[in-house]
């Protein structure tokens, strides 16, 4: 549940409505405030909190499909996130970069070439979320040093992953986004300690996923004060393929901006231009493509399987943009 307080209310006010809401030993709450609007989030038995009479309340709101804030109707998701530039403007956002962050020199070489390709973010992933114990799991908080480095030789921002919420704080100190893969939509001290960050938050979508399952790791960032979150599709469904779908669907439900991840949702370089022209058309925000300058020295061969090719990536940005153009065109009012 949620109780929404008037604007402008004092910290102190609501506060002291945290409080009395979550006086009972089985409830928990704690104000936040987003969008402009001041919420107390209340966790636990609705019917032992206590919603006091106070002039501050404003409503209540129910929440039983376990997501609220991010619903369109709610007026609180925002449509624009900041990722170096606006992701959910209206320019086509775009990131590219290595899966994971390996030689430094050549995440160097590959971030001033994405940079010069127009990319408004590099993606060097630092912690892995693997299928098998055996493939590299990224460097981890030992290579926060590399992507600093990294991130001030190329003058790019950086978006990377974190998988441990205990290494959450130490990670946003260096990268601009935080990624979160799809396995981990289920890990919840993650995303609670992904709320109390003043970082943009990239919520991945697992193969297995439904929408709801999405939204409710998405609520999970946003009721603990976070709003900057970004919906990133791949590939869904048994077996597994690329979800454009979801994109539109997203549409009716949030305001959140949406992104699309070629790269994984196809496993191979020569599906991710069609793949991106398709999630373009489908009105996709933008872009998280894989690309490195030596895919050949990269740990694992599957990796390298999904790297396309950096000096193409300005024609295929160029493309997407003219695809959802057209498709923009043609739409058909619902």
């Amino acid at each position: 549940m949620l109780i929404e307080l008037r604007p402008g209310t004092p910290a102190e006010v609501a506060e002291e409505v945290a409080a009395l809401a979550g006086a009972h030993e089985d409830v928990t709450a704690w104000p936040i405030s987003l969008s402009g609007r001041v919420f107390v989030v209340v966790s636990g038995d609705e019917s032992l909190a206590r919603v006091p009479a106070s002039p501050a309340v404003l409503a209540r709101r129910p929440t039983p499909d376990g997501h609220w804030l991010v619903r369109r109707d709610s007026g609180v998701a925002p449509r624009e996130v900041t990722i170096g530039e606006a992701v959910g403007g209206p320019r086509l956002w775009w990131a590219a970069g290595p899966c994971a962050l390996e030689s430094v020199e050549d995440a160097v070489e590959t971030a001033l070439a994405v940079r010069a390709q127009g990319a408004h973010a590099l993606r060097a992933g630092l912690s892995k979320t693997r299928s098998s114990p055996y493939h590299f799991p990224g460097k981890g908080v030992r290579g926060l040093e590399a992507l600093a480095e990294v991130r001030r030789a190329a003058a790019i921002p950086v978006i990377t992953e974190v998988c441990d919420p205990r290494e959450v704080e130490a990670v946003a100190e260096v990268a601009d986004c935080l990624q979160v893969d799809g396995r981990q939509l289920d890990n919840r001290p993650l995303l609670a300690e992904l709320g109390a960050q003043p970082r943009p938050v990239l919520l991945m979508r697992g193969s297995r996923a439904s929408l709801d399952d999405w939204l409710r790791a998405a609520e999970f960032v946003l009721t603990r004060g976070n709003a900057a979150v970004v919906l990133c599709a791949g590939a869904s469904g048994t077996p597994p393929q690329p979800g454009f779908g979801a994109i539109a669907a997203l549409r009716a439900r949030t305001d959140l901006p949406v992104v699309f991840d070629p790269s994984h949702s196809t496993g191979s370089a020569s599906l991710v231009a069609p793949a991106s022209l398709a999630a373009a058309a489908h009105g996709a925000d933008g872009l998280l493509i894989e690309s490195c300058l030596k895919p050949e020295r990269m740990y694992r061969p599957g990796d390298a399987a999904h790297m396309f090719p950096t000096q193409s990536l300005a024609d295929l940005v160029a493309a997407c943009e003219r695809a959802r153009d057209s498709a923009r065109s043609l739409a058909v009012p619902r």
